[in-house]
Formats: C-alpha cells, structure tokens, sequence
C-alpha cells in the first residue's frame, strides 16, 4: 500500500505536488503557525513555506521546493533552486529560510545526498562554482555574478539545514496519513478502543451530573456525585455503560482528527447528529427514557465514509453524550 502510494505522488503533475505538499504542511500544526502556496513565476524559488511564527517570513520560516522530475534530482539542479533563494534574499525580498528541503518524489543523485550530508562542502561548492554552473541558469538570459550580498547570505546560511524528501519518505511521515486519505482514499485503518479511569474527569463531569438528575428523577434515591451513582445497585450499571461510551467515542476523535482530513470527523459527528436529534426531542415520560431511546438510535446509524466504517455502537453512543456536554442534545433540560 504505501508503494502504490509512492507511486501516485510520482506520477502526480507538478502543480498537484505543490498542492500535496501544502496539505501535508496544514497537518504539521506542531511545526508550523501557518503555511503558504506560491503558484507560477515570480515564486523567487518558494514553492511551499511554512511559518513558524505569525510574523510569517518575517520570522522564521522553513521552504519546500517541489521538484516533480521523472529523474532523480541533479547536481546542477539542486545549486540553482538553493541558489535562487540567497539570490532573491541578498536582493531584500525575504530572510533566509531557517530550513531548506528539496521535496523531490524520484529522489536526488548520489552526489547531491553527499553534499547535503556534508554542509560546509557544500557551503564551499556553492562559492567555487557560482560563476561557472549557477550564475548563468538563475535568471532568463541573464548572468547573476556572486556578488559580496550573495556571498555574505550564502557564508551566512545554515548548511545543516539542508534536507531532502522523496516520495517513500513522504509516504511514511505521519502527518501525511490525512493527506494520503484525501488524495488517494488510503484506510486510516481501526483506532485502539478507550480506557475508562477510574476517576471522573472533568471532560465528563457535564453529562454525568444530567445523567445523575435523571436517576434522581426515575428515582429511588439522590445521587449527589458520581461515586453515588456507581455506587447505586440500579444506575451503576448503566453509568459505568456510558463512560466507555464516551472514552471510546474520545479515542475515535484523537485518532481521526489526526489520521483523517478535518472535515471527516465533523461530517461524521454532525451526521450522528442529524440522525439523532428528532429522537431526542420526541416526548417522554421522563428524561432516562429519552436517553435510552436517543442510544438505541444512534447504535444503528450508519454514517458515510471511512469513519462509519470503524464507529461501533458505543462510539456513535458516546457522540451523543459529547452533545449532552456540549449542550447540543442535553440530557437533563
């Protein structure tokens, strides 16, 4: 699976890359504040950047160059695209880049991956061989000497910073998984079922204190707190049966909003809802009875895509009780 994927990022055209890989940037939220296209000529050797900061390149930021080659990337090649970024920053238009990748599907020459394993040599092959492979091939009909700014950026840049990308390492990086699911329908596959603690916590405090008032009301007896209710010979059952409910509906989220695009696990959620929510609002005799009506229901919903797929019952269940917390679908009104 993950060759067949290599495969479809190689056979993608160019264009499709630079989008690939702006995806693949929107799921790296831990590295980067924000991320940014450039499309066409005028790019100054930017294809994709990412922010670090919300200064944006006026901070520090990291650049992909996308090179969608049926070759693997050369020697020559690699000097121009790097060396358009200290041209363009010696000119003003921007600072260094913190970072430098080559994303390049087929791979890069042998002799490019030993440059970029030994950074001063590279820093040193960059000022030897400026005029001779570099200066001609920057700007159309043009010749771009080493001037003392480029010199200055080039001695300037971190060489350690240097890395490159194929589509084998693409393929593996975790945060491409949504974007392997939204190009190519990869399976997320099955998330791993949540533990109940045996602590309440305050992501359920909201809907067990509704589901407490709702024994109060069925009666017999008052439920003050949580350990009342599990306590209870008749609701501990059935409360100890809704937190792994929601547990498990909380392991589905974490692990789908990482391995999914974001509007699959709102899609799902809102289908549980809409699927639910004229249930909920019938008339009962009383609100325990509205619940069970609401769990019966939402057990046998089935919602579209991957995500239907992997959502048991206690997990379509569970949703709803992220409702009642929420205040979408109280349990206790």
């Amino acid at each position: 699976m993950r060759l067949n994927h290599a495969i479809q990022i190689r056979a993608l055209p160019a264009d499709q890359l630079e989008e690939f890989v702006n995806d693949w940037l929107s799921q790296r939220y831990k590295d980067y504040r924000g991320h940014e296209l450039w499309r066409g000529t005028g790019d100054m050797g930017r294809d994709v950047t990412g922010y670090v900061t919300v200064q944006r390149m006026e901070g520090p930021w990291d650049n992909y160059q996308c090179k969608q080659l049926s070759v693997l990337l050369a020697e020559t090649s690699a000097f121009v695209e790097l060396g358009k970024i200290f041209m363009h920053s010696a000119a003003g238009a921007f600072s260094l880049p913190r970072r430098y990748y080559f994303v390049t599907p087929m791979g890069v020459a042998r002799n490019v991956q030993q440059l970029i394993a030994h950074p001063e040599r590279f820093r040193q092959a960059f000022l030897d061989r400026w005029d001779k492979d570099i200066a001609r091939r920057l700007v159309q009909n043009q010749t771009v000497s080493l001037s003392p700014e480029i010199e200055a950026h080039i001695r300037a840049f971190d060489f350690t910073q240097v890395f490159w990308f194929d589509a084998v390492q693409l393929v593996n990086d975790p945060a491409s998984m949504p974007v392997l699911v939204k190009w190519f329908g990869q399976d997320p596959g099955p998330f791993t079922r949540g533990e109940v603690p045996a602590e309440v916590q305050p992501s359920e405090s909201e809907y067990i204190s509704q589901l407490l008032k709702l024994y109060e009301e069925r009666g017999p007896g008052a439920y003050p707190d949580a350990d009342a209710g599990l306590a209870s010979a008749e609701y501990g059952p059935h409360l100890r049966d809704q937190r792994t409910r929601f547990f498990d509906s909380m392991a589905f989220d974490r692990y789908y909003r990482d391995s999914t695009p974001t509007d699959y696990l709102f899609t799902f959620k809102d289908e549980i809802y809409h699927g639910t929510a004229e249930t909920h609002g019938d008339d009962y005799p009383n609100g325990l009875t509205r619940l069970r009506e609401v769990m019966k229901q939402a057990a046998i919903l089935q919602p579209s895509g991957v995500l239907g797929k992997y959502a048991g019952p206690q997990v379509k269940q569970g949703t709803c009780h992220q409702f009642a917390n929420e205040g979408r679908l109280p349990w206790h009104r």
